[in-house]
């Protein structure tokens, strides 16, 4: 069955941009530029950067100084990664109209994708004095405040979001989060009340009141908002995840794995709802029944490396050693830069007693780690385990670790070394000669 691309779309915006796209390659078409805006915004509305760029270009040799064609020749830009041309325009456009809002949250856009937050919410506070949309407004100032750090000025702007729109759900969510993250809960749970008296068919407000007894860890008070959130849109996917995490706290299981299967005719991201449900049967014990959703996690999406973290897990837990090896190669592949897949798959091969491939791979992470500790202690273990005291030497001289905090990291993993005399006074530094020369290479 086709999909109509112009579902939500009146006759008259069809009807230009199937002429658009019907012109002959003469192009002798005329559009002027207002109807070139409803052409252009058409296509960057339905994130069709190629059709976008085939009206700006259009445009441009039309009407070279118009600034509404220019304005979306930054959008195309800014869409491509393109962000210092997109900046270079929308600056420009800036200097020639300060009073042009489109142009001021355009810019700020462009300088939120930069990482530029402070400068982002000065446009954004330049393009709210026309009063137009101001709750998406505030909420980005909202958003860009909490990149900053200042939550109480993020959950300020949230707030001041909601209250212009009490259905901007993405200000809702944050509010919620925020102000429990600042320690407002009771708070903050006052105003949802509020909001929810005052507004009983609203889902956000029951969304968000959910959240926050979730984070006060009123499972049963949380589970009954979450509900009323579904039952005024059965398709708000949030709410059933919310809903399940109530379950399971309360430890019904069953309803929690049956809440994010109905969740599943309403998610863009089935393969995180199998993981989730993965991942629960593998914390119940249960893990043939975890394998199982994991893999439909990966038929999903199979370059999900947490799936295949999980499910190296799952098959180590029921003694298929070389399977779980398969599996965490795999998740390093897919998230190199996590630490998880690394330390997996070398206490599996430590417990399988491959000591040379563990501390192999521990070598060759090491100085991409996230938490260099973690690969420091497995290291200690594996060269002092294999009679490698010399390379134990070294390595210990040569990073940049605190002698202090790996001995503590390798008792607290391997605690059967604390017996070991000799390992206890070489990894604490009652060599004395090995400790001087730790702590001198640390202090050049």
């Amino acid at each position: 069955m086709k999909i109509d691309r112009f579902k939500n779309y009146d006759e008259g915006v069809r009807d230009l941009v199937l002429r658009f796209e019907c012109q002959d390659t003469s192009g002798s078409m005329f559009f002027d530029v207002a109807e070139l805006e409803v052409i252009m915004d058409y296509y960057l509305e339905v994130y069709d950067d190629e059709g976008l760029e085939a009206a700006v270009v259009y445009g441009e040799g039309l009407y070279p100084y118009s600034g509404e064609i220019r304005l979306r020749r930054a959008h195309l830009m800014s869409i491509r990664g393109q962000y210092d041309s997109a900046v270079r325009i929308l600056e420009e456009l800036v200097q020639a109209e300060p009073d042009n809002t489109d142009v001021c949250y355009a810019l700020g856009a462009v300088y939120s994708m930069m990482e530029r937050a402070e400068d982002a919410i000065i446009c954004y506070e330049r393009a709210a004095v026309d009063g137009y949309e101001l709750d998406m407004v505030y909420g980005n100032i909202g958003d860009e405040y909490y990149k900053l750090g200042k939550k109480e000025k993020a959950a300020l702007y949230y707030r001041k979001a909601v209250d212009v729109n009490p259905e901007e759900g993405r200000s809702v969510y944050n509010l919620a989060c925020t102000e429990c993250e600042l320690g407002k809960g009771e708070d903050v749970t006052t105003f949802f009340k509020m909001l929810v008296d005052d507004r009983p068919y609203n889902k956000w407000a029951w969304l968000g009141l959910g959240l926050v007894y979730s984070k006060l860890h009123l499972w049963e008070r949380g589970a009954d908002a979450y509900e009323f959130a579904i039952a005024i849109d059965g398709t708000l996917f949030d709410a059933y995840l919310g809903l399940a995490d109530c379950y399971m706290e309360l430890g019904d299981n069953g309803k929690a794995v049956q809440t994010l299967r109905e969740s599943l005719e309403y998610t863009d991201d089935r393969a995180y709802v199998f993981f989730c449900i993965g991942n629960l049967y593998r914390e119940l014990g249960n893990l043939h029944t975890a394998t199982v959703y994991l893999h439909d996690a990966l038929k999903e999406d199979p370059s999900y490396g947490d799936a295949w973290l999980a499910l190296g897990q799952c098959s180590q837990q029921l003694g298929y050693g070389e399977e779980a090896a398969g599996y965490y190669r795999r998740a390093i592949d897919l998230n190199p830069d996590s630490d998880e897949g690394w330390l997996c798959l070398a206490d599996l091969y430590i417990g399988e007693g491959c000591l040379a491939e563990a501390a192999a791979l521990m070598e060759s992470g090491y100085a991409d780690a996230v938490t260099p500790l973690l690969f420091a202690s497995r290291l200690c273990y594996c060269y002092y385990r294999m009679g490698r005291r010399e390379r134990l030497a070294d390595f210990l001289l040569s990073a940049n670790i605190d002698l202090q905090s790996v001995y503590f990291q390798v008792l607290a993993v391997y605690p059967d070394l604390a017996g070991d005399t000799a390992f206890v006074e070489f990894l604490t530094g009652l060599d004395c000669d090995d400790e001087k020369k730790l702590n001198n290479k640390k202090c050049n």
